[in-house]
């Protein structure tokens, strides 16, 4: 499992910080939280992602720096996968104008709204997808619509249809769920695979934003054959069995544990992504003991004022929430577009690098703290045994 930083930037691309994305990859399949404009080139400059693995997209909130390129890197994908041999987009197509083609689907989430902006942008631009894809969207709670910069229009004056009316788009599967939250957990479920589970929780910005959580089910312990072989016990398919944790009774009537010849189960690992965000605490049980956490911080601590007015975070509120949080690492992302980088970007006399970002989340946070930059790759380490 690894973390690739596509966009670090906050508020809109540059060409030395593109807009928010990042992968998490994981036995061959890519997942993207975010896709701001230029994504699609990012990808291509980084190389190890390839746009044809990725099987799952995650939006945090709908400001254009976490979503506008979402529709132009839809239709990249789509001409990385080709449809099976013989099979022509218009073949693909039922009675009723849907994809049929099942050799490849596409989960998106994210919030209320998010279906209609894409149905409309792909059917707008006649845009042709080679594969079917379903939006899922999370629905907030109310309070999460709340305008905290001075000049944004209220909710109440301001508040479009947020529902996707009219026909799919051709590809669109039209199961997509409406995700409520869970209230006695107070998270919302995403989505859960044969061994990621996916929750989302709520986190406080301009509008309705939220922070997803990666986590990974633990692996069954090492089947330690050298103790088996010590045992009298033949390599071949008894082996097999106790790793299965199935009792076995040898031939001189031996019973065997497979509990005395399979080390403890390996924990899982967990990642969170907290993107815009000028309070995150309501995820603080959701975070804990997290292997990688990863949270924006704007701006650096003297400007939290006006950084929290306009719905950010400093690091040093990051770092304050990882040490509550007990995570192991740190990764500050989303960073204006005012701090250069050492590692990718030439810094002038007078720039402002993101060293200062560094240091001051390493005075509260005792843990690795890495800034992100674009094109950053970190491998998530299991923990040790103690």
């Amino acid at each position: 499992m690894d973390v690739s930083f596509l966009g670090t930037g906050s508020g809109y691309p540059t060409p030395c910080r593109g807009a928010s994305a990042i992968a998490l990859r994981y036995e061959g399949n890519v997942w993207l939280i975010d896709c701001g404009e230029g994504t699609q080139t990012q990808i291509m400059k980084l190389k190890c992602i390839r746009p044809g693995n990725m099987t799952k997209i995650f939006i945090t909130h709908l400001h254009g720096d976490h979503m506008f390129g979402l529709p132009g890197l839809l239709c990249t994908i789509s001409m990385a996968h080709k449809p099976p041999d013989g099979i022509t987009l218009s073949d693909d197509l039922g009675s009723d104008g849907q994809a049929t083609n099942n050799s490849k689907t596409i989960e998106i989430f994210g919030p209320v709204g998010l279906r209609r902006f894409i149905r409309e942008a792909l059917n707008l631009s006649r845009s042709a997808l080679s594969f079917q894809y379903v939006v899922h969207e999370l629905v907030p709670e109310k309070d999460q619509y709340n305008a905290a910069k001075s000049g944004d229009p209220s909710w109440d004056k301001w508040n479009p249809d947020h529902l996707a009316t009219g026909p799919l788009h051709p590809s669109e599967l039209g199961s997509g769920r409406n995700i409520f939250l869970d209230k006695a957990q107070q998270q919302w479920h995403v989505c859960m695979t044969d061994k990621i589970t996916v929750i989302a929780g709520q986190l406080k910005h301009r509008i309705p934003s939220f922070g997803y959580v990666f986590i990974e089910g633990s692996k069954p312990g090492k089947l330690n054959s050298e103790k088996l072989i010590e045992a009298g016990v033949p390599k071949g398919p008894l082996f097999g069995r106790i790793k299965n944790g199935e009792t076995v009774t040898l031939d001189d009537g031996r019973v065997l544990n497979p509990a005395h010849f399979i080390g403890r189960p390996q924990p899982g690992r967990k990642v969170a992504v907290l993107q815009d965000s000028c309070n995150s605490w309501f995820m603080k049980n959701m975070c804990y003991k997290c292997d990688m956490l990863i949270h924006e911080a704007t701006n650096e601590n003297s400007h939290q004022e006006q950084c929290v007015k306009n719905g950010h975070s400093t690091p040093g509120m990051a770092a304050s929430f990882a040490s509550a949080t007990e995570s192991r690492m740190l990764v500050l992302t989303h960073v204006s577009q005012r701090y250069k980088h050492h590692i990718t970007h030439e810094v002038g006399d007078n720039d402002v690098t993101t060293d200062v970002l560094e240091k001051e989340a390493k005075d509260i946070f005792t843990g690795p703290v890495a800034i992100a930059y674009d094109g950053l790759v970190v491998n998530v380490m299991r923990k040790a045994d103690p």
